[in-house]
């Protein structure tokens, strides 16, 4: 391209070489900002974007697994008896699943967790107990919960007796599952 003014004036031999520089800035800031240009064949090796209507890839989620922020969440409900610790609800878990074995249910406490606004839902894979309710509050340090009233079920008539504080319930899981009082395994007849 030859620059239309006087060659021989240094000045407009400074403007022809700025005005040479934008061109060839734009036009390859235009290159640039195409996705890929008309002229340019993506090669084969190069995978092609997403497209819309192809199918999803969904990953199965284990509900069963207790959410890691309740594992070292502390049960803040008043214990029944003063000589029980205070336990996490990651501990709870543990002991009524040694519960569970000892009794030769084959079955783990857990049949799946599901979040709710401001609690937690546990459904067991215990008849007598479903589901627990954990209300929740963390701050920057620490997760407190607390175990709500349980529903033992429709089977018990005695409204009395079918409804049992989450305290009582924690007491309960805490002493059957420290220690497992069956001195022979389990057999295959078991349930």
């Amino acid at each position: 391209m030859k620059c239309p003014f006087n060659p021989n004036d240094i000045d407009s031999a400074r403007l022809c070489i700025a005005l040479r520089t934008i061109a060839t800035g734009l036009i390859v800031a235009l290159v640039i900002s195409c996705s890929t240009p008309s002229f340019v064949k993506r090669p084969p090796f190069i995978k092609a974007s997403f497209k819309p209507d192809s199918p999803r890839v969904i990953t199965k989620v284990n509900l069963q697994v207790t959410p890691r922020e309740l594992l070292t969440a502390r049960l803040i409900n008043p214990p029944v008896d003063e000589n029980t610790p205070q336990i996490t609800v990651g501990k709870l878990i543990e002991f009524a699943d040694r519960y569970l074995s000892c009794d030769c249910s084959g079955l783990r406490f857990v049949k799946s967790w599901q979040r709710l606004p401001g609690s937690y839902r546990l459904t067991t894979n215990s008849e007598f107990a479903s589901p627990l309710e954990f209300f929740c509050l963390s701050d920057d340090k620490t997760t407190n919960c607390h175990l709500s009233e349980i529903d033992r079920g429709e089977h018990i008539q005695n409204l009395g007796k079918r409804f049992i504080p989450g305290a009582q319930f924690i007491q309960f899981m805490y002493q059957n599952g420290l220690q497992c009082d069956r001195e022979t395994p389990c057999s295959p007849d078991d349930p």
